[in-house]
């Protein structure tokens, strides 16, 4: 597919879907030092820029949109998080694109403190805005350690299929648990990565 990012960072998320086989055709982010890092990494397509200021028809046409955005405001880290708070309002931009856009799919990915924020409010009318634009939703809180990554990382993952798409989105089978009960391979640590990796 090709794919347009947003909020990009580094590219840790556009470097999984490269590794996939798609093609990341556009990426946007406003930290210099991000963007001088992923075009170190991933090549020069990102755009250094505010994405209030980016025009949709900067943006080309793509199979998917995917972004990270910003999730200070949501993190259960952030102690003094609020619902109005106005970091809240980035993922805004990223239904503006998508809007415009239209792609066939699109990726959102946060914070699990996203779900609960407001009590569930805020997170059930982000759900809303983008099935308000013709959108089927799935979403799930998904552990990167039950993934075989050596480190327990929680993030909620939004996937939305365009409705005339006829194709249903799947979350993958998880390949790792914490303690083994289930029959599969138990959680990787750092210690045992190296080890793995000493031997090849």
């Amino acid at each position: 597919m090709k794919v347009v990012s947003l909020f990009s960072g580094a590219g840790g998320l556009d470097l999984g879907f490269r590794m996939a086989g798609h093609e990341i055709i556009w990426a946007n982010d406003l930290y210099e030092d991000a963007v001088h890092t992923y075009e170190k990494n991933l090549g020069d397509h990102i755009v250094l820029k505010d994405i209030h200021e980016v025009s949709s028809d900067e943006i080309p046409d793509c199979d998917i949109i995917i972004g990270g955005f910003p999730c200070q405001g949501f993190s259960v880290a952030n102690v003094k998080r609020h619902v109005g708070d106005e970091r809240n309002e980035l993922y805004k931009q990223l239904i503006r694109v998508i809007q415009a856009k239209r792609p066939k799919f699109f990726l959102a990915e946060n914070v699990k403190g996203l779900t609960n924020l407001g009590k569930g409010e805020v997170f059930k009318m982000i759900l809303n805005d983008f099935r308000s634009m013709g959108y089927r939703v799935s979403y799930r809180v998904l552990n990167a350690a039950d993934y075989g990554v050596p480190q327990t990382r929680l993030r909620v993952i939004i996937i939305g299929v365009r409705d005339d798409i006829d194709w249903d989105y799947t979350f993958p089978e998880t390949t790792n648990s914490k303690d083994g009960d289930d029959g599969h391979p138990r959680w990787v640590s750092v210690r045992s990565e190296e080890r793995r990796v000493g031997k090849e």
